[in-house]
């Protein structure tokens, strides 16, 4: 071989090694493209957590841009002068379809409180409207409950607010220049109102949701807020680092836009999932707040993620939560631990006992009786996800096996309800909000 010959090989040989390391270095720098899940409705394959303790989170395989962990969610007990604890509700996005059976199915179904008809709901002229395009949903009517409440959306005075913002920013919603203040598990936060609420949007249910529901979300959070800012207070609520663009534009469609019951700003509570029912105020915390009854929710039978999931807990499990946080020791046949006495709001327990105790003793020597919400505190709120349960204990396996429908405190708007209502029966954020909130209305 001459050595022009060896030379061209020799160039070639360094051409071909440079285009290798730089392709190498592509790469390392690029990185892989994450992985995409679609969003088929929340109704996703579920894949079950492992055991953990209540910090920590359950979506480890599942990415619905919902962020599940240490969510907590407003509750009335948070407002101003109620001394009661606060609770901490997650959510999750587990499929399941294990029917719903109550102990009474004669039970006549809560009425649904219609207000003042301005903008006819579109399932009124639609009994049974069809899916979205690529919903593989069959599109059944709930019974009982499509029909939608009837919204009074009290317009702005003649020259008043425009809520919208052009591109140009020539049209000015004061509401966008205004700053609030919300406490957080790290401190008090101060931003923009468009920032707050957007951030605390897309750490609720973030960009996969119904626009209309991500609507609905946005109004109820600055609601929540403004109520508790009318009466000296600091609200209560969890950020994102930051929004995406998606969730930015639609706050801003409606931002200033809140709920109102007899000129206040309304409670405006929310959680993740509802149980065939909503709660009432009065049976979780007390107090009959009008706009915070229980509503029928038919439709989460066959939409909600929540609804049906299955926790099983050794008795140990349940001996050592009860001994810890009530100071009762369960001794004797695991099958006499727990008896459900009654139901409130149709589907929810009401008094049980446990142990053959009707209620316990804090440490301060409060008396508190033994609900299912109590119960649902003692077991862990993350472990047991709704005071909507029914329970088995099978001696050959030694296990109780819980089966909860819903996740949350059930008080107000649910999450997961506002995008089943948005995405399958068509309804917009204003009639989301005035079926979860009846008897309320919108300016």
């Amino acid at each position: 071989m001459t050595n022009s010959s060896l030379l061209r090989c020799a160039a070639a040989f360094l051409v071909l090694s440079a285009y290798i390391w730089l392709f190498g270095i592509t790469g390392v720098i690029e990185g892989d493209a994450p992985v995409a899940y679609a969003d088929e409705g929340l109704e996703t394959p579920r894949s079950e957590p492992e055991d953990s303790d209540e910090d920590e989170g359950f979506l480890s395989g599942t990415n619905l841009n919902i962020n599940p962990v240490n969510d907590p969610k407003p509750t009335f007990a948070d407002l101003p002068g109620n001394d009661s604890p606060a609770l901490q509700e997650d959510y999750t996005a587990y499929a399941d379809t294990i029917p719903f059976v109550p102990d009474s199915a004669e039970a006549e179904p809560a009425p649904i409180p219609v207000t003042t008809t301005t903008i006819p709901p579109p399932a009124a002229t639609t009994p049974e409207p069809s899916p979205p395009a690529g919903d593989t949903d069959s599109g059944v009517t709930p019974p009982e409950v499509i029909s939608a409440p009837e919204v009074t959306a009290a317009l702005p005075p003649e020259g008043g607010i425009d809520i919208g913002v052009t591109p140009a920013e020539t049209v000015v919603n004061p509401a966008l220049a205004g700053r609030l203040t919300v406490q957080t598990s790290n401190g008090q936060v101060t931003d923009t109102a468009l920032n707050i609420v957007s951030r605390i949007v897309q750490h609720e249910i973030g960009s996969s949701f119904h626009d209309e529901a991500i609507k609905a979300q946005a109004v109820a959070a600055y609601t929540y807020i403004m109520h508790y800012q009318s009466q000296g207070g600091v609200a209560n609520a969890e950020l994102a680092s930051a929004a995406s663009d998606k969730i930015t534009g639609i706050v801003r469609e409606v931002l200033g836009q809140a709920i109102y019951h007899e000129g206040s700003y309304i409670a405006s509570v929310y959680y993740a999932s509802s149980a065939g029912y909503t709660s009432s105020s009065a049976n979780v915390w007390g107090g009959d707040i009008p706009y915070l009854r229980s509503v029928q929710t038919a439709f989460d039978k066959e939409h909600d993620p929540n609804y049906g999931l299955v926790a099983a807990f050794t008795p140990t499990d349940i001996r050592v939560a009860v001994l810890e946080r009530t100071g009762i020791n369960l001794t004797g046949d695991p099958a006499a631990w727990l008896r459900i006495i009654n139901h409130v709001d149709t589907v929810y327990v009401g008094d049980m006992t446990v142990g053959g105790h009707t209620s316990f003793t804090r440490p301060d020597g409060r008396e508190i009786p033994f609900t299912g919400r109590h119960f649902r505190d003692v077991m862990g709120t993350q472990k047991l996800r709704s005071a909507a349960f029914e329970f088995t204990y099978d001696s050959d396996t030694d296990r109780f096996t819980f089966t909860t429908y819903g996740y949350g405190h059930g008080v107000g708007l649910s999450q997961n309800g506002a995008n089943i209502l948005a995405r399958h029966y068509g309804y917009d954020y204003k009639q989301i909000l005035a079926f979860y909130y009846p008897g309320t209305t919108i300016q």
